[in-house]
């Protein structure tokens, strides 16, 4: 369980850099720690000082006690010279295809209501049918023909934003999300590189938000063009217990109109497509 290493000056020391990050961020004392990952307070110190090499067997430990997520856990196994455990595939791969059934599955019976699936950069990678005509009628057809991001569209002045009747309620609460979900990655560059690139849009202001504080639900968004509005509640879902790291890092956003008139504008225009 414990290699000595030859304490010849200082060196790199990567899977203790990582574990006192975590702990700080957790809010984890070493003692804390060791007790929830079942090791010695004794054995945690001399893996964080350097002085130790841990086991594949205790860093899956110490990654589950800190509640690491897959992409996360990766990382930890890498910095101490093991393989990562857990692959990350498309959405295409044959072997996730159970998993993209029940998500097409969601998105089907959320009809006539609006659904997306986004990615861990809150990339859209699925819309149903509602979801593709509101974003349509609001957005027009040509603008549907690239990439679209959840976050962008709601915060950058030339998409969802000047739709968006009570839009500093919306951006407040979609930068609290986002910060939060970026504070929790650290390690994830791609993420980290789309969160500074949301705080540079015009308006928008670095939330003030505690890391151990989760954000609360979205409010309402109020969506207006012309004599149509629509008020949507969004829930996100995700998988549960996934071992791939593109299962785990998805959200399903599925929205709820906020009242009967939402409800029957939403119907209609369902109506008119079919």
């Amino acid at each position: 369980m414990m290699d000595p290493r030859p304490a010849t000056g200082l060196k790199a020391n990567p899977v203790g850099d990582l574990l006192r990050d975590w702990r700080g961020r957790r809010a984890m004392s070493q003692a804390d720690l060791a007790f929830e990952a079942n090791i010695s307070i004794k054995h945690l110190s001399f893996v964080e000082t350097g002085k130790a090499v841990a086991s594949r067997e205790i860093l899956s430990q110490l990654a589950a006690a800190l509640g690491l997520s897959l992409r996360d856990r990766n990382a930890l196994l890498e910095a101490g010279g093991f393989a990562r455990q857990y692959r990350e595939r498309d959405l295409s791969a044959p072997e996730i295809a159970d998993a993209k059934r029940a998500i097409d599955l969601l998105l089907r019976r959320h009809e006539p209501f609006p659904a997306i699936v986004t990615d861990r950069q809150w990339n859209v990678l699925q819309a149903n049918r509602a979801a593709t005509r509101l974003m349509t009628m609001l957005l027009g057809p040509e603008r549907m023909q690239r990439p679209l991001n959840h976050m962008r569209m709601f915060l950058a002045p030339d998409e969802l934003r000047p739709f968006v009747e009570n839009w500093p309620k919306v951006a407040a609460a979609l930068l609290v999300r986002a910060r939060h979900e970026a504070m929790a990655a650290p390690l994830d560059l791609a993420l980290q590189s789309t969160w500074r690139e949301l705080l540079k849009l015009p308006d928008i202001a670095t939330p003030q938000l505690n890391e151990s504080e989760a954000p609360g639900p979205l409010c309402e968004v109020r969506l207006r063009k012309g004599d149509i509005g629509v008020g949507l509640i969004g829930t996100v879902l995700t998988l549960g217990t996934p071992q791939d790291v593109t299962l785990q890092e998805l959200r399903i956003e599925m929205f709820m109109p906020a009242d009967g008139d939402t409800e029957a504008v939403l119907t209609a225009l369902a109506s008119q497509e079919a």
